[in-house]
């Protein structure tokens, strides 16, 4: 025989049990994924947005920071002639040049270029570049303070600046001569005149520093137009050298926010990016002349006249950038990407007192 069996029976859940077991919990599952997709969407925004923001402070920080410090131990220099071949392949493509001397430009502490024309190649670029087109370009000028042990310039007595055929040729002490490299940017200021040159080669066995006709940029000159000539009156009066910094801010159509400086220690230019995804780059500047009705005009966009440049008393800069993703879905414009865009208005303080003498 066999033992009595209780058999213990366990029903399962229905069809309908389950289909609403599933779609419930479908319901649930699919508002967990658009809460979450929703959250990554606003964090990847609030990144994008934040990281673009981060850009445009520091490039607005950088490029202040050059403004206040434009013209810092030129003030005093009424004259700074430069050939002007130089300024148009490497500073402004509309420099300022009023006769009689049509070869050379009287360089401002501050130069402009407004809305640079498309496919305007950047000079000398690594790797190869345009310009990015309608963007201004702004060069400043400022003495390297940290030249010659802080006081930024050597002094030269009478007679001891040789303007030969094709060479200008400085003679120093030995004490100086280990100062000056090769690729440096020099100003040779004479009262309140100054001419720039670009040493080619240093000699330390005769103590000279030579500026050759045969450098690249067409900067170094002689003959008796010649800047340094001029400046100089032929080596008769006696000089101070200054290395000088000639500081430049562009867009290129990479969309990144150079900064470069030539006169950099022992290389002829340096280029640095400060800011990525930059859309645009804008210049006005502040004047302190006045109209015919006693009234300062509003800021302009190019400084056209001497009188313009030496009347700078406040730069003001307009950036914008580009987040990097999309971060605006409805937006159809720019791939639902975010333009910011923000103004800053620096005084340039070392300008403030600088006169025509």
């Amino acid at each position: 025989m066999c033992p009595n069996r209780k058999i213990n029976r366990h029903d399962g859940f229905s069809m309908i049990e389950l289909m609403i077991s599933l779609a419930t919990m479908t319901v649930i599952t699919g508002a967990a994924f658009a809460l979450i997709g929703s959250s990554l969407k606003f964090s990847n925004a609030a990144y994008n947005t934040t990281d673009s923001e981060q850009a445009l402070r520091t490039a607005h920080e950088v490029i202040n920071r050059d403004l206040t410090t434009a013209g810092d131990g030129l003030r005093g220099i009424g004259t700074i002639q430069v050939p002007k071949a130089f300024v148009q392949n490497y500073l402004s493509y509309t420099p300022v040049v009023e006769p009689p001397t049509s070869n050379y430009v009287n360089l401002a502490l501050v130069n402009s270029d407004d809305n640079i024309p498309a496919s305007t190649a950047v000079p000398q670029a690594s790797p190869a570049a345009n310009f990015l087109a309608a963007n201004d370009r702004l060069t400043m000028l400022a003495v390297d303070t940290d030249f010659n042990g802080g006081i930024g310039s050597v002094s030269l007595p009478a007679n001891k600046i040789t303007i030969a055929a094709n060479d200008v040729t400085l003679q120093l002490t030995s004490t100086d001569i280990g100062k000056f490299q090769a690729n440096e940017v020099y100003a040779v200021v004479s009262q309140n005149s100054a001419a720039f040159g670009i040493v080619t080669t240093v000699n330390s066995a005769t103590n000279t520093v030579v500026m050759a006709n045969s450098n690249s940029y067409g900067l170094n000159q002689t003959g008796v137009l010649s800047p340094i000539y001029t400046v100089s009156s032929n080596g008769t009066k006696p000089a101070s050298i200054m290395r000088i910094k000639i500081i430049q801010y562009f867009v290129n159509d990479n969309n990144l926010l150079v900064r470069r400086v030539f006169g950099v220690k022992a290389v002829t230019f340096v280029d640095s990016y400060v800011a990525e995804h930059v859309t645009n780059l804008q210049f006005r500047y502040l004047t302190n002349l006045v109209d015919a009705n006693g009234f300062v005009p509003q800021p302009v966009r190019q400084l056209s006249t001497s009188q313009q440049q030496l009347a700078v008393r406040e730069v003001e800069t307009t950036i914008a950038v580009e987040t990097l993703r999309a971060v605006n879905a409805v937006s159809a414009n720019n791939n639902g990407k975010q333009v910011i865009s923000s103004t800053t208005a620096t005084t340039v303080r070392n300008l403030q007192f600088r006169q025509a003498l």
